[in-house]
């Protein structure tokens, strides 16, 4: 049994001609309504989804990882010729350490976010709707399981607490 919530969103088709435009939009949504105080917001238009408008939480580290991310997929023979892929979104904290643990800070999971994608052909049309079904969905869990601002934002410094992820 998890000591921290998980959410599964539900599988989705995934022609993979829409891979970047896909896995980019979800994640920077779960990352722009997972964030801890005052962010940037960008509007961007997916590059091939033209109805679907993307939010980036303007956070320069996380553009970076998932851009690798899906560099990463992109470049690998053995993922690219699977049927599946699933991406685990994992949010953590940092848990207090003694003395002795003074090499690597204990992280703890909080917070994970399961991704299903089935490959397959599919129209563009059809795409854009199911994945707006999607992000409504992630939007829902987001709304539903937490607020925009975390309780523990520094009003004093007017900084945001930040949370690794993997």
């Amino acid at each position: 049994m998890l000591d921290y919530p998980q959410f599964k969103l539900p599988e989705f088709l995934l022609d993979k001609n829409y891979i970047e435009d896909v896995i980019s939009t979800a994640l920077n949504l779960i990352f722009f309504h997972r964030a801890l105080g005052p962010i940037k917001l960008n509007h961007m238009k997916c590059e091939r989804l033209p109805k679907i408008t993307q939010l980036r939480c303007g956070e320069p580290q996380v553009d970076k990882d998932i851009k690798k991310l899906i560099d990463n997929i992109n470049n690998d023979p053995n993922i690219i010729n699977c049927c599946s892929l699933q991406i685990s979104l994992k949010f953590m904290e940092e848990q207090p350490t003694t003395l002795l643990q003074f090499y690597k800070p204990k992280l703890k999971i909080f917070e994970e976010w399961l991704l299903l994608f089935q490959f397959g052909l599919s129209s563009l049309d059809k795409t854009q709707n199911d994945f707006t079904h999607i992000l409504t969905k992630i939007i829902d869990i987001a709304t539903a399981n937490y607020d925009h601002f975390d309780e523990q934002f520094d009003q004093s410094q007017q900084k945001p607490l930040k949370y690794p992820y993997e």
